[in-house]
């Protein structure tokens, strides 16, 4: 009995990585809104009935290779030098993570293939940039509660800053995309971040008042 059950979860395993793997070379080749079940599923072998045992849908094979590597780039943040502010903490984790995660299929990048992901990561389980944000925040406030007790107001800096790294990351990727429609293929997605990085630092023109 135990022999038909682990035969019966190998081949689930394999089905699983055949899918994954058709729908990797297709986004790769066609672009991710080529791509339709069908397709994946005749690449792989299997019936789109099939196809939906093991996925909600072509969405949550493009993103659930990338929310592996948001771990990853947590710990690098919490592993970056106490002396860099958060982030430039997070700006320098993203660059040192960058290849790793770019060898990642899908990766971050894959979602701006077809433009701004919008409607992709709405439909992503669950909250692909929430979790990021979140991961951003935590390891942030980890790096805080090492030199100073994390108070309340700590904790809501993190956030804030978390959630206006990641805002740096994903304009990146767009910026990336329009640039590339344009016909500029020779873009530096390390410049377009630090650059992205400058103006979050920055937050406008040192004259600007508050508006009341």
């Amino acid at each position: 009995m135990s022999a038909d059950v682990g035969k019966r979860e190998a081949h689930k395993i394999a089905t699983r990585r055949a899918i994954q793997s058709a729908a990797d070379a297709l986004f790769e080749h066609r672009g991710y809104a080529q791509t339709t079940v069908r397709d994946i599923a005749d690449a792989a072998g299997v019936t789109e009935r099939t196809f939906f045992r093991y996925f909600s849908g072509k969405e949550a094979l493009l993103v659930q290779d990338i929310e592996a590597g948001i771990p990853v780039l947590a710990d690098e943040i919490r592993r970056r030098p106490a002396t860099e502010s958060p982030l430039d903490a997070v700006e320098n984790a993203l660059l040192v993570t960058a290849d790793r995660l770019r060898e990642t299929q899908p990766n971050l990048s894959w979602l701006f293939q077809d433009g701004p992901p919008g409607p992709k990561l709405a439909k992503s389980s669950p909250g692909l940039l929430f979790q990021l944000e979140q991961a951003v925040a935590e390891a942030l406030a980890d790096r805080m509660e090492s030199s100073r007790p994390l108070t309340d107001d700590a904790e809501f800096e993190a956030q804030v800053l978390a959630r206006c790294a990641v805002a740096a990351l994903r304009s990146t990727g767009i910026r990336r995309w329009q640039l590339e429609r344009r016909g500029d293929t020779g873009v530096s997605e390390t410049r377009l971040l630090a650059q992205a990085f400058a103006i979050v630092r920055r937050g406008g023109p040192a004259d600007r008042r508050p508006r009341r």
